[in-house]
C-alpha cells in the first residue's frame, strides 16, 4: 500500500514538474544524430489530470518514469494532444520526451541514453544492435532527477529508449529499456 502510495505520489510529483518545465522552455535548436530538422516551436500542455502508472519501467532501485509530449505539425482527428503518450506516441514530429528517476540514490550516477529506431514491436538484445541510433546523450548525474530530450521523431515505426546507469560496462539490472510506438492510431 505504502509503495503504490509512493508511486502515485512520485508520479504526480513527475507530471508537475515536467509540466513546469515544458512551459519554461524556450526554443533552442536541438542537435540529433539522424534528423536533420530541430525542433523550434515552444510547447504547451494545459490538461495533467491524466496520470498513469503503466509509464514506469525497470526494477527497484533502476525505476523510471518515461512521458512523451507531442505537438506536431499535422494532429490525428480526436487525439488530446494536451497530455502525456507513453507506449504509442499518435504523431510524427516534435516530442518532448521526459524521464523522471523515481529512487532519488539514482541522482548521483551518471546516465546514457540511446534512442534507438528498430523493425520489430518487442526487439530483442540483438535488433536493437543493429537498429538506427537516433540520439544519444550522456548526464554526469541527475541532480533533479529529471531529463529531457527533445526530438524530431520523422519517421513512424518502433523505437526503444535504452537507459544505461553508471557509464561504463554494466549489469543487466542497471539498464533500463523503454519500448514505444511512434505514428500509431490511437
Amino acid at each position: 500500500m505504502k509503495i503504490n502510495t509512493l508511486k502515485i505520489g512520485t508520479a504526480l510529483v513527475s507530471l508537475i514538474i515536467g509540466y513546469a518545465i515544458v512551459h519554461s522552455l524556450s526554443p533552442q535548436k536541438e542537435t540529433v544524430v539522424a534528423e536533420k530538422n530541430s525542433v523550434t516551436a515552444q510547447f504547451e500542455f494545459t490538461n495533467d489530470n491524466e496520470v498513469t502508472l503503466d509509464c514506469i519501467y525497470g526494477s527497484v532501485p533502476y525505476e523510471v518514469r518515461f512521458s512523451a509530449y507531442q505537438r506536431p505539425e499535422t494532429k490525428q482527428v480526436g487525439v488530446d494532444y494536451q497530455r502525456a503518450f507513453c507506449e504509442k506516441l499518435p504523431s510524427l514530429g516534435a516530442t518532448i520526451i521526459t524521464l523522471d528517476f523515481i529512487d532519488q540514490g539514482l541522482r548521483e550516477h551518471s546516465v546514457a541514453l540511446k534512442f534507438i529506431r528498430h523493425q520489430a514491436a518487442s526487439p530483442s538484445v540483438e535488433i536493437l544492435a543493429s537498429g538506427e541510433i537516433i540520439n544519444e546523450s550522456f548526464q554526469q548525474g541527475i541532480p533533479q532527477g529529471l531529463i529531457q530530450s527533445r526530438l524530431d521523431l520523422s519517421q513512424a515505426g518502433f523505437y526503444t529508449l535504452v537507459i544505461e546507469f553508471g557509464g561504463g560496462v554494466v549489469p543487466g539490472n542497471e539498464i533500463v529499456r523503454i519500448p514505444f510506438e511512434v505514428g500509431v492510431a490511437l
